[in-house]
């Protein structure tokens, strides 16, 4: 098991329950290799912040885990800006039916990606080692982005890759609403418009996540 926090199953599933996410043991054991891999992998290259190390279960994971109700079955599905493969990889983990790529352009994350994938052995995730704004259209369903750049910058990321009627699904701290009306003209821009904002209190930590999701 990795250091630091690690929860039992049953708190495990307990926490699936609260964010109506149906988690079983192979679930765990899978997202506990993957927390293993990371933590692994921390100590030589900088996937996550230091002070993560001991809460690579119950933040990251766990929070990647939130968007897992509102991914439509065998979606295609892109992960922008992955980097250790969060939210992608536990996504990709407790939904076999969809496919997902990760997206990420620096070499060193590439590599840990493909080992991970590999060890792993997830079949339904691919990892695409560039810049979002550098590949031909992936004619996504669903895009995720987790914490990463400015929303200008998200959007025109993402706009070429999604469907028309797709999903660009953002992970996001308060104060959101601040950052939407002061881009509004990005969002016009890129045609895309707000259809929901859910506020998550994350089971474990009490942290506040908010999913925002923007359709063009």
């Amino acid at each position: 098991m990795p250091v630091g926090h690690t929860p039992d199953l049953n708190t495990f599933t307990c926490a699936g329950a609260e964010l109506s996410v149906n988690l079983t043991r192979e679930h765990y054991q899978q997202l506990c290799q993957y927390a293993r891999l990371i933590e692994q992998w921390n100590e030589k290259i900088n996937l996550i912040s230091r002070k993560d190390t001991g809460r690579i279960f119950t933040y990251h994971i766990i929070d990647s885990l939130a968007a897992s109700p509102f991914l439509p079955q065998n979606a295609r599905c892109a992960d922008i800006g992955t980097g250790a493969g969060l939210p992608g990889i536990p996504l990709a983990i407790v939904h076999p039916d969809i496919s997902m790529l990760l997206i990420e352009s620096t070499q060193k994350k590439c590599r840990f990606l493909q080992f991970a994938l590999d060890r792993l052995q997830l079949k339904n995730c691919l990892f695409l080692c560039a810049r979002a704004e550098e590949l031909a259209p992936l004619n996504c369903d669903i895009i995720i982005s987790r914490l990463t750049a400015p929303l200008p910058k998200t959007l025109r990321y993402a706009a070429p890759h999604l469907k028309t009627g797709g999903t660009l699904i953002l992970y996001k701290s308060a104060p959101w609403e601040k950052e939407l009306t002061a881009e509004k003209k990005s969002l016009a821009r890129y045609h895309f418009v707000l259809q929901k904002h859910i506020t998550i209190k994350l089971p474990l930590t009490g942290i506040e996540r908010h999913l925002i999701f923007l359709t063009r």
